[in-house]
């Protein structure tokens, strides 16, 4: 009998420290991020007793005000967090490099905070469905590319889930357009993977042109052409590599200056 005593009050002592542990954090994540990235090391709110459960993947769940053409370095942009379900609900969110380096600046709105100078968290608990959570974050330098917002985010103690929000920098299209070039167009477009692309353009003036294709954060990935090229309309065929699917450019260079049209693969 006092065995069985005895057994109970230590079940109930570990249940009363797990519960103790569940709600560790009802006014925020901890320092050390919990937002499901690869640079966080995976980590999300059932890390550690946090919370309990497997942890599920959903999506649009993050959003923002970003234009499709993606952000512009240095502007500031409203990201907005909107999580349905039943029970109390807080979140980590952060935008990330995959290896974990913060890019850009955060600056926390109203039920939320700033964990160091990486992670948005909730300030408490929010039991209203959907839970609504906006901050602001100033897109980083020019030339950082994709970048990744990772989120991590509970609805009661049973329930952890994550998703990622990916935006794109945009790639200016050159300045003063029509000072050097009457036409520049690109098609078929959408194309396809290992299909041929038309390139037309007229130039205003004799100079060496360079037409190249780059990815969505500015990488070029072939030269299709380099060389002399007289003042005239003009029309080539190129032959484009093996690609995904998804959003690249095609620029032209020369003149003294750059015009970069965008190219959608879509097999």
């Amino acid at each position: 009998m006092q065995r069985k005593i005895l057994l109970l009050l230590v079940s109930i002592l570990t249940l009363a420290i797990s519960v103790g542990s569940l709600h560790s954090f009802p006014t925020g994540a901890p320092s050390d991020g919990r937002t499901g990235s690869p640079g966080d090391g995976g980590k999300t709110c059932s890390t550690s007793g946090c919370h309990f459960g497997s942890v599920s993947t959903i999506n649009n769940v993050i959003s923002s005000n970003i234009p499709s053409e993606g952000y512009t370095p240095g502007q500031s942009y409203t990201i907005t967090v909107s999580l349905s379900g039943n029970g109390r609900k807080g979140l980590c969110v952060s935008p990330q490099k995959e290896d974990g380096t913060l890019m850009g600046t955060l600056t926390p709105g109203a039920g939320n905070a700033l964990v160091g100078s990486k992670y948005i968290t909730h300030t408490a608990a929010v039991s209203a469905t959907p839970a609504t959570w906006t901050f602001t974050w100033v897109a980083p330098a020019a030339g950082s590319g994709r970048v990744i917002f990772y989120g991590a985010f509970a609805n009661d103690r049973t329930m952890v889930r994550k998703s990622e929000y990916a935006v794109e920098e945009k790639i200016a299209s050159g300045i003063n357009e029509n000072k050097g070039f009457a036409q520049f167009s690109v098609f078929p477009n959408p194309s396809v993977s290992n299909g041929n692309i038309h390139v037309g353009f007229k130039s205003k003036i004799a100079d060496q042109l360079k037409i190249t294709l780059l990815d969505i954060t500015g990488k070029e990935l072939a030269i299709f052409m380099n060389e002399a090229i007289e003042p005239m309309y003009q029309e080539h065929s190129f032959e484009l590599p093996s690609l995904s699917n998804g959003v690249y450019f095609i620029r032209l260079t020369g003149n003294k200056e750059s015009i970069t049209r965008k190219l959608l693969i879509q097999d």
